[in-house]
Order: C-alpha cells, then sequence, then structure tokens
C-alpha cells in the first residue's frame, strides 16, 4: 500500500487506510519515509497525509462534525487540553504496547510521541562562529544585531523572555505561576517584540525564513536547522536554552478508522521505529528501548536533544502552566505581536 499526501477532505470509514496529521515539510519527510511508509507496508494498509496547526483545527473538525484525521501529532499541552474537553477517543492498550513508554506519557486519550526541542539557531554569513548562545544574546539588539524570527503563538516565548531576564531554568515555572511572574515575562517580551522581522507559524516556515535569509538568528527546531544545514546554508545552533517539549499522538472524537488508528500508533511507538527516526532526523524517541535496537551509532545518539551531553543545557517544557489558560495567554500573546 501506498502513503498518500495533503489529503484535506472529510475521510470516510474504509478499514482499508488511516489518515495521520503531523507539522509537514521536512519533519513530515522524515515521519514518511522512517515510519509511515514501513508501518504502511508491514499493516497493509494505506496511510493518508494531512498536516496540522494545532489544537483548533481539531476543535474545528469536531464541532463540524467531519473529523477527517484518525491520528493526530500535537504539543503535550493541546493533548491535555483536549482530553479535558472530552474531544478524543481512549487508547486502547491492548492493542498498543507501551512498555517502553514513560508511565506520565501513557494517558487515558493521548499517548506520548517524541521529544523535540526548539534551539537559537543563525546563519554563519552574519555572524560567523560568534553567534548568539543564549536569549540573553538573543535580547541583545547591539551586541547581536541582525534579523530575529520566532514562533507566533505564545508557547515557549514566556519561558524565553524569563531566561533572557536571567532566571533560572530550573525556577521558571515557579516564577510564571505568580502573577508578578507572569507580568515579568510579558514585560521583558515586549522589549523584543519591536525587533522580531518574522513572527513564523510552522516549522516549514522556519526552515525557509532561515535557509532564505530573512532571519539572522530564530528560535525554531533543532531537527529543521539540520535540515536547513544539509540543504548546504551554513547555519549553526546550540542546545543551551533550548525549549524541550514532547509532541503526542491522539484520536479526535469520531476518528472513522480507530482500528487502524491504533495499528498506527503501535507501529510508530515501537523501538526500532523510534530509532530510525532519530537516525533521519535527531529527534528524542520517548521509547526506552531505542537507543537499544541497534539502528544509532554513537556519534548519531550524540546529535539527538536527549542525549546527556544535551539534556541539561535545556528546559524542559512544563504542559501545566499552559492548560486551562491557553486561551487567554494567546489572546494576549496576538494583541502583543500584532502592534
Amino acid at each position: 500500500m501506498g502513503v498518500g499526501f495533503g489529503l484535506s477532505n472529510i475521510a470516510k470509514a474504509d478499514g482499508h487506510s488511516v489518515m495521520f496529521a503531523s507539522w509537514g515539510g521536512s519533519f513530515q519527510d522524515a515521519l514518511r519515509s522512517s515510519m509511515l511508509t514501513p508501518a504502511s507496508q508491514d499493516l497493509g494498509i494505506e496511510v493518508k497525509e494531512d498536516t496540522t496547526n494545532g489544537i483548533q483545527d481539531v476543535r474545528a473538525q469536531i464541532s463540524a462534525n467531519a473529523v477527517a484525521w484518525d491520528v493526530a501529532e500535537m504539543e503535550l499541552s493541546a493533548c491535555e487540553t483536549l482530553s479535558r474537553d472530552d474531544m478524543l477517543e481512549p487508547i486502547d492498550y491492548k492493542m498498543v504496547d507501551a512498555s517502553g513508554i514513560p508511565s506520565d506519557l501513557r494517558q487515558d486519550n493521548y499517548i506520548g510521541f517524541i521529544n523535540f526541542t526548539k534551539v537559537i539557531a543563525y546563519r554563519k554569513d552574519k555572524f560567523g562562529n560568534n553567534g548568539p548562545q543564549s536569549w540573553a544574546d538573543f535580547w541583545d539588539v547591539e551586541k547581536f544585531p541582525g534579523k530575529r524570527g520566532m514562533h507566533g503563538k505564545v508557547n515557549y516565548n514566556l519561558e524565553a523572555a524569563l531566561m533572557a531576564d536571567g532566571v533560572a531554568k530550573s525556577e521558571i515555572y515557579n516564577v510564571l505561576s505568580t502573577k508578578e511572574g507572569l507580568e515579568r515575562a510579558w514585560t521583558k517580551l515586549a522589549e523584543i517584540v519591536p525587533h522580531v522581522t518574522v513572527w513564523y507559524r510552522g516549522g516549514s516556515q522556519s526552515a525557509q525564513i532561515l535557509r532564505d535569509g530573512e532571519v539572522d538568528v530564530v528560535h525554531m527546531g533543532h531537527n529543521r536547522v539540520e535540515s536547513v544545514a544539509n540543504s548546504g546554508v551554513d547555519v549553526s545552533y546550540t542546545f543551551q536554552d533550548g525549549t524541550m517539549d514532547v509532541d503526542c499522538l491522539l484520536v479526535p472524537k469520531g476518528a472513522p478508522n480507530y482500528a487502524n488508528a491504533m495499528k498506527l500508533i503501535n507501529s510508530v511507538l515501537s523501538a526500532s521505529s523510534q530509532a530510525t527516526l532519530a537516525k533521519t532526523m535527531p529527534l528524542g524517541p520517548v521509547n526506552k528501548y531505542a537507543f537499544d535496537a541497534g539502528v544509532l551509532s554513537i556519534e548519531q545518539a550524540k546529535n539527538v536533544n536527549t542525549h546527556p551531553d544535551n539534556y541539561d543545557k535545556q528546559l524542559l517544557v512544563d504542559p501545566n502552566f499552559y492548560i486551562g489558560q491557553l486561551d487567554v495567554l494567546t489572546e494576549r500573546f496576538d494583541t502583543l505581536i500584532q502592534q
């Protein structure tokens, strides 16, 4: 069976296919080659694909009673929010082998998929080997002049602002939990807003603006930076002050091909599948057995964000900060960056 792409029409249950939605671009290319095509061949079902911009897409499909996706990849905070809103089907753990997945990522209605990190990346034709190495550097527009890019979502930007303001990574969410701390983050974020050339909307755009020189320094997925480097552009990045998060897999309520959704989830969470993705694109497996699957070399493992040499340099994002207030934070953020 083949893998289709870009099928956004309303899906109908057919028993022979499954619709998977992810973030597009080089990342989805990597998913296809390392996970989706092998799963299609092994399971004997067609894996169709679509792209998503996040939680609102799932809500819109359910509200319209027009669910097209069987499996979707989302940030952990979005997964938990949709679960609390009763918008997800349960995960059938009789069909999904979750023995290698951390217990806190095995939830009733969603399951962990990959660890990813957004890093500070820069063009070496602008900064040489002396590009920004921290959020304090990113905010320092005099020492590091240049066009800046940031993700046009509130997620990670408040944390970045506090790191730029000198808050230790271990204290970020303690500070954000107070009214005064949250205002401190908004105030610091407002300082950098006038210097941001592009607020990108998706991972593919982040790679495009770095590759094409629309920005000189940008906060973006480190796997996307690798794809830009592989295209021949001289870029670099640091894991220092990176924001590490977890994406999960979910099944929207009313998904037309539930059984095939469970089969696909089981396949892409296997140790070998997770390791193959990490080899194709250095993203952190959630399956703890992936590093023992005999797929990754020692050198390849060192480029993965969850490697011990990289892990402690990063902020582990706490999804609980966003749950219950994501809409309010998003509204204020959108207003701020549009000024």
